[in-house]
């Protein structure tokens, strides 16, 4: 099957609409400054091996081999760590420059991410699955794609996860999470125990602070 067959077709519509400014036309929006393992960007059509250092433009797919990591710190000082076998797009990332307000949007293909949000006030910042969709404003957490839907787990401030099919939310606070199955409502927010959040962050590794 090939990589089209294993994409939910809202998020491959996604990646398909892109127009037609490539990334020489485009300023950077982040750069990585954490990289293990074996990383690559897709952009344009052409995957290219993503180090220490390498500018982030929106619409880029970053993907992450097996035992493989990533971070990608943004303008605005908000971070974007992909862990094992992942693969994420930048679908949206604009900082107001008279405002400072942040629109972000990534969305999962696969894997798992941690997400560092450093604005607060005004602006958005979320992490879309094909089953959920997490965001908030100022706060920290992770977001893996599993056989059964997504699972979000809260790690600092507040974070709202909402079914992309139902539209019902639940608010986490940290050490919370919730488990979102394609077609139902996000499950009622519990406290993780001690093993399951281990693992969680073990993947993803530490926060860029």
């Amino acid at each position: 099957m090939g990589l089209a067959g294993r994409i939910p077709p809202l998020l491959l519509a996604g990646l398909l609409i892109a127009g037609p400014a490539t990334a020489a036309d485009r300023a950077p929006v982040g750069r990585v400054v954490r990289q293990e393992g074996s990383t690559v960007i897709l952009r344009d059509d052409i995957r290219s091996p993503l180090l220490i250092g390498t500018s982030v433009f929106t619409s880029d797919v970053i993907e992450t081999g097996f035992a493989s990591r990533v971070t990608v710190q943004f303008g605005d000082g908000s971070s974007l760590s992909a862990g094992p076998e992942s693969r994420v797009q930048v679908s949206d990332y604009t900082i107001d420059p008279q405002g400072g307000r942040t629109s972000a949007l990534f969305s999962m293909l696969s894997g798992i991410v941690r997400a560092v949000v450093r604005q607060a006030g005004l602006g958005s910042f979320a992490v879309q699955t094909d089953t959920a969709v997490a965001s908030a404003r100022s706060t920290e957490w992770t977001a893996e794609i599993t056989p059964a839907g997504t699972a979000v787990l809260g790690l600092e401030g507040v974070v709202e996860v909402r079914s992309r099919s139902t539209g019902a939310a639940v608010t986490l606070a940290p050490s919370q999470g919730t488990d979102v199955a394609a077609g139902r409502d996000p499950t009622p927010p519990v406290t993780w125990g001690a093993a399951r959040v281990d693992r969680t962050l073990r993947l993803v590794g530490p926060a860029n602070r």
